[in-house]
């Protein structure tokens, strides 16, 4: 009986330690991805020739299929082009407490643009619907400075403003892009596909750290039990 009673106690001691080394392992480990698509996305453009009115500044563009990035300073006039889009994070409430360790936006475009592309935090609420050149939002920090090609592009996003969307979603007022020069003199517009196709922009999002691991960790323990 003596015996049978320090078997079992070595077994529980066993049990004990291999469940403190997944747990050690896990936590070190353990990440997981969240994607969230596009719930809004537009573009605004204002376009000006020398002695005539501006165009397509009070436009909305919000139901279309391509979202259009463009700087040009003609000779004759200016046609800029920027795009807008919005990710909802109300649903990343359980990743307070995790650390945000990566950030792609994934967009599929039809033609890169002539140049690189700057991509901005956006500082103010929007709509989709409403947004324009004349009452568009204001930017915030950098998020990324590179070139984009025909087909998909992943985007590495600065993740400090993004980190900060997770804790507070309401401030979460999505991303912009636009030329960060003037590019040559008729160069296209990057145009990228809207939610309006299936190729909707999308934010790629990767989360470790403790507050990730704590729901799997109960399964782990549970099998030991």
């Amino acid at each position: 009986m003596l015996e049978k009673n320090r078997r079992k106690n070595l077994r529980l001691k066993m049990r004990g330690i291999v469940i403190l080394i997944l747990a050690a392992a896990f936590l070190a480990l353990a990440t997981v991805e969240v994607v969230l698509e596009t719930d809004g996305d537009s573009y605004v453009r204002y376009y000006e020739e020398w002695e005539s009115e501006p165009q397509y500044a009070d436009d909305n563009y919000g139901a279309e299929p391509l979202m259009y990035v463009l700087y040009n300073y003609y000779q004759w006039g200016e046609d800029s082009e920027r795009a807008y889009m919005h990710f909802d994070f109300s649903g990343l409430d359980g990743y307070d407490g995790a650390d945000l360790v990566g950030a792609q936006l994934v967009l599929h475009a039809e033609h890169g643009g002539g140049g690189p592309q700057r991509f901005r935090a956006v500082a103010e609420a929007w709509d989709e619907m409403t947004i324009t050149y004349n009452n568009q939002p204001s930017w915030g920090g950098q998020l990324a400075l590179t070139e984009m090609y025909a087909g998909y592009n992943y985007v590495d996003l600065n993740t400090g403003p993004l980190a900060g969307w997770v804790d507070a979603p309401k401030t979460a007022y999505g991303i912009v892009i636009h030329d960060t020069e003037q590019v040559q003199e008729y160069d296209p517009s990057a145009k990228i596909h809207t939610r309006e196709t299936e190729y909707s922009p999308e934010l790629w999002l990767t989360f470790t750290g403790e507050a990730v691991a704590e729901s799997s960790w109960g399964e782990i323990k549970a099998a030991f039990e």
